[in-house]
């Protein structure tokens, strides 16, 4: 190679410039600048192609071989003549072998607009092989070929008409590239990406051997229409095809989704509903106060009107004879009364066979526990099983496996500094965030590195499990290492190798030298992800080291535009592999994902001091989940006895200190929790032995919201008991009798009108929801019929207890007495309702729908540090699938087109309708076009490929190429 003193093929020298006159002296019709191949380049060392150069010729072209023609016509087709006649060309058999290979290399992302294909192949048809190159071709450099050799052509310049490029540029600018999501011209425009690329830029890239593609460096001059270079040079011109044309009757235009100019006019969806506002005022505010007003207007107007003490006073009813639904309601009232006096004086006659049954029973039904399931996944308990978007996924997870699993670690800096400027000999300047270092890369380099090399060990299977047993590894899924995971993060830029982080080369652009490092490289990855090798001296790959691109917005976050180097934060993504519950392997992967959470605690430790490191793991939720009921315990415990406490002080009736253990009430306080506990629990193993699964959120609230009903049903029967005087000649179990008679009406009433909302509620189809309105309906029904059993028998205990240790009833006063509300309170009431009422109406329709994952997490979790970091920095959203269910028929033409999105594809198509929905973002919600296996399919049977069906090389003729 040239600078070494090594030779190649030819025997090259030192390479030399001769003046463009020399090089190219004749700019004529017919003639050729160059003709013939000359070997390699001697100045590319790490080509990702054959880098064959042309040999110099200024000589008159060449007619075709009749073995040539087919060739040409495949390749080149508007060169060959249609007349008939012999066919001119500058180009050998050999080079336009070469060029049908960089042709088919282009149609990998291009095939999909053949309009935008046959004008990118036609620029290098006429560069290569026009029979009048001559007249647009111009040779700058040459290398010494020797005396037997024609001399190797290194650099040329090629004149075309603005308007010709332009046109060529525009019917490739909307070409999409499926499997990315983003555009085909992201890999052919270098550092400027579609968004930045112009027909200048994205010939300037065809002709930079930094690429990788090119053989020689080609500088394209693109000269206005009436701008003439002079000295015989004739700019390139000509009518490229639209990409809504077709090149010829056996191809098809662009389809919508590559070309905007072959969409049919669609109107915009109507998008949100605008805020409800009366002027400027919130609508809803403003009627929730009017209708106060109204309201509170009727009512004052009425009590004013109704007389001077209405105010002050309540309002007195007339009697009047009761009809007869009053009877039938008197009537059954007393008959349940005194069902439930006799009731009350059985069980005060036997407490102890009845605690001892009530007890048995309790503690059988509770013994079904044994077989409680536990949901913990936010799925199962939140999401219908008959909903369609529950059907949907099962539809999907039973066809193509359940969707990957997920670990993400996003690293931010702990206290942001200002941008530091950089200048790049090549690529200009840019600013890198406060975390965008070298130091910050180490750091994430060394995690990533620790990751793939620690292990988890799987007590059940009895074996240690690896990064590659568990992660998703797309291209090597077989046997996969843990550089075939699927990993992406900056790093990946570099192959998360350390020594491709550190590598330095000189560097020299713009007429100025200096060095390229790791920052060039980034800059320049951002925006080519999908390039092999960049154009900067250190000549690396942007692909990961699994063989996928990285792109910036998932690698980035928090960054001002597409300025991806000013990023706040960097994101670490694991991919793993998920499984069903029943496969041995989810143990696997949760317990890696055990160790993985255990390294990113110990990383966010070490580096805690310039680094915040927020993290989850797909099982954290679950986790923290479980974390919060075992840490809820002692909460729950606290409340349970604090509420005993209450118990046992505020149903006493204390007269002495001397008397304070007799007057006091622990007894029936610890028996009224037992009760409580104990119908929840019935209630708990009755349902898990029909099956139904519980959940935290049932085991937390279910014996709280039983405890308020049974403390209340409480305090209402012991108090009765303790105010009302036992009667002439009556015995303790009548006494305990006939108050139960006068309470438990209401008692059960209120229970009843409780377990038939729960009942309602259950009606709901979400699981969380209808499990736990079933419980709490179960639980306030046996609670009832404990309190009716068990409780009545223990205050009958309790009594006798009293008695016998000298203590008594007696009446505690009620402050407010039997008159009601005070005189004079009652209006002020009323208004003070009706204004909570609209209050609560107004803040009601203020509610959003929805379940927010942070109002579950406690408020110490790990996870809502890692919620509010995803929300400030994450730029992309959550994957979305569109699956065709069985039966629909891909194997037929009509078939095909209504769901692909190339050329030739229906305008409607599936796909194309995908696509329609991101142009309105707002409402749809989709970002980017829907990336089709079929459109992929159609791309690898297409015969330009050079990999189509079978090998053609020598090494592999005849075998099967498969699709990966």
């Amino acid at each position: 190679w040239v600078g070494s003193g090594l030779g190649v093929g030819l025997d090259w020298g030192l390479v030399f410039h001769l003046a463009a006159a020399q090089l190219t002296p004749i700019h004529r019709a017919g003639y050729c600048a160059f003709y013939g191949s000359c070997g390699r380049n001697p100045e590319l060392n790490n080509s990702l192609v054959s880098a064959e150069v042309p040999c110099l010729s200024n000589s008159p072209a060449r007619n075709a071989s009749a073995a040539m023609l087919p060739l040409l016509r495949s390749v080149c087709p508007e060169l060959v003549r249609d007349d008939g006649g012999a066919t001119p060309v500058c180009c050998s058999p050999s080079q336009l072998l070469a060029l049908q290979l960089s042709v088919a290399l282009s149609g990998t992302v291009l095939s999909r607009c053949p309009s935008c294909a046959r004008n990118f192949a036609n620029l290098h048809c006429n560069n290569i092989c026009s029979p009048d190159q001559s007249l647009f071709v111009n040779v700058t450099r040459v290398a010494d070929g020797g005396a037997a050799a024609g001399l190797p052509v290194l650099e040329y310049q090629s004149f075309y008409r603005q308007s010709y490029a332009d046109a060529a540029f525009e019917s490739c600018i909307g070409v999409r590239l499926p499997a990315s999501g983003g555009f085909a011209l992201d890999t052919m425009c270098g550092i400027y990406g579609a968004r930045l690329c112009t027909a200048q830029r994205w010939l300037d890239f065809q002709g930079d051997t930094g690429n990788g593609l090119a053989p020689l460096r080609i500088r394209f001059q693109l000269l206005p229409d009436d701008a003439e270079p002079g000295a015989g040079i004739e700019p390139l011109s000509g009518s490229p095809w639209p990409c809504q044309g077709s090149p010829d009757a056996e191809q098809q235009p662009c389809s919508c989704q590559d070309c905007a100019a072959s969409c049919s006019p669609i109107s915009a969806p109507p998008g949100p509903a605008p805020p409800f506002l009366l002027g400027s005022a919130d609508g809803a505010l403003v009627l929730c106060v009017l209708l106060f007003a109204f309201f509170a207007l009727v009512f004052l107007t009425s009590i004013t009107c109704g007389g001077s003490d209405a105010a002050t006073s309540a309002p007195i009813a007339v009697a009047k004879k009761p009809g007869c639904a009053a009877r039938v309601s008197a009537g059954s009232h007393r008959a349940v009364a005194r069902l439930f006096a006799r009731w009350g004086a059985a069980v005060a006659s036997h407490p102890v066979p009845v605690l001892a049954a009530a007890a048995a029973v309790t503690v059988g039904l509770a013994a079904g526990l044994h077989r409680l399931q536990l949901t913990t996944d936010p799925v199962e308990l939140w999401s219908a099983p008959d909903s369609r978007a529950r059907t949907e996924k099962e539809f999907f997870d039973r066809h193509f496996g359940p969707f990957m699993r997920t670990c993400q670690v996003i690293v931010t800096a702990r206290q942001p500094g200002p941008p530091v400027p950089y200048r790049s000999e090549v690529l200009g300047s840019k600013n890198f965030s406060s975390v965008l270092n070298a130091e910050v890369l180490r750091a994430l380099l060394e995690l990533q590195e620790e990751l793939a090399e620690m292990s988890a060990w799987v007590e059940e299977d009895g074996r240690a499990v690896r990064l590659e047993d568990v992660c998703y590894a797309p291209l090597n899924p077989g046997n996969a290492s843990s550089a075939d995971c699927c990993v992406n993060s900056v790093t990946q830029y570099f192959q998360n190798n350390r020594t491709r982080l550190e590598m330095r080369a000189e560097q020299s652009g713009g007429g100025s030298s200096g060095t390229a490092d790791w920052r060039d490289h980034v800059m320049y990855c951002v925006n080519s992800p999908l390039s092999f090798m960049d154009i900067t001296a250190l000549e690396m790959s942007c692909m990961a080291a699994y063989g996928g691109p990285v792109f910036p917005y998932i690698a980035f976050g928090g960054y001002p535009g597409s300025e991806y180097t000013e990023a706040a934060a960097l994101i670490l993504t694991y991919s793993l592999n998920n499984f069903p519950a029943g496969d041995a392997r989810r143990r696997w992967v949760l317990s890696w994902e055990q160790r993985f959470l255990q390294a990113v605690r110990s990383f966010q430790s070490a580096h805690s001091h310039n680094l915040s490191v927020s993290f989850m793991a797909e099982r954290s939720l679950e986790d923290e989940l479980s974390r919060t009921t075992a840490q809820d315990l002692p909460v729950f415990a606290t409340s349970y006895l604090l509420v005993f406490l209450y118990i046992a002080l505020a149903l006493g009736e204390y007269s002495a200190w001397g008397s304070l253990w007799v007057e006091s009430k622990l007894t029936l306080a610890l028996g009224g929790i037992a009760v409580v506990l104990g119908a929840v629990l019935a209630a708990m193993g009755a349902l898990a032995l029909l099956g139904l699964p519980s959940s935290l959120v049932i085991l937390e609230v279910v014996p709280f919201l039983v405890l308020a009903v049974g403390a209340d049903n409480i305090f209402i029967f012991v108090q009765e008991f303790q105010q009302s005087e036992r009667a002439v000649g009556e015995t303790r179990e009548q006494h305990i009798g006939r108050v139960l008679g006068q309470v438990a009406p209401s008692m059960m009433l209120c229970s009843l009108s409780e377990v038939i909302c729960f009942c309602l509620g259950s009606l709901s189809s979400m699981p969380a929801v209808r499990t736990f309105a079933l419980t709490a309906a179960v639980s306030i029904a046996f609670d009832f019929l404990l309190q009716m059993s068990a409780f009545v028998a223990l205050l009958a205990l309790d009594a006798r207890r009293q008695e016998v240790r000298g203590g008594g009833t007696h009446g505690w006063g009620c402050p407010w007495g039997a008159h009601g509300v005070p005189k004079g309170l009652w209006v002020p009431q009323v208004l003070l309702f009706l204004a909570l009422a609209f209050c609560g109406l107004y803040l009601m329709l203020q509610l959003e729908v929805g379940l927010d994952q942070e109002l579950s997490m406690p408020t110490d979790s790990y996870m809502l540090q890692y919620f509010a970091d995803m929300a400030r920095y994450l730029q992309v959203g959550l994957p979305t699938f569109f699956v065709t269910t069985a039966g629909f028929d891909f194997s037929s033409t009509a078939g095909t087109n209504a769901v692909c999105s190339s050329a030739g594809c229906d305008n409607d198509s599936l796909t194309q309708t995908i696509q329609y929905a991101t142009l309105f973002p707002n409402v749809s919600f989709l970002a980017i076009p829907a990336t089709s296996w079929l459109d992929d399919f159609l791309d690898w049977l297409s015969p330009t490929a050079r990999c189509c069906r079978v090998h053609s090389a020598a090494n592999g003729s005849g075998g099967f190429c498969a699709s990966t």
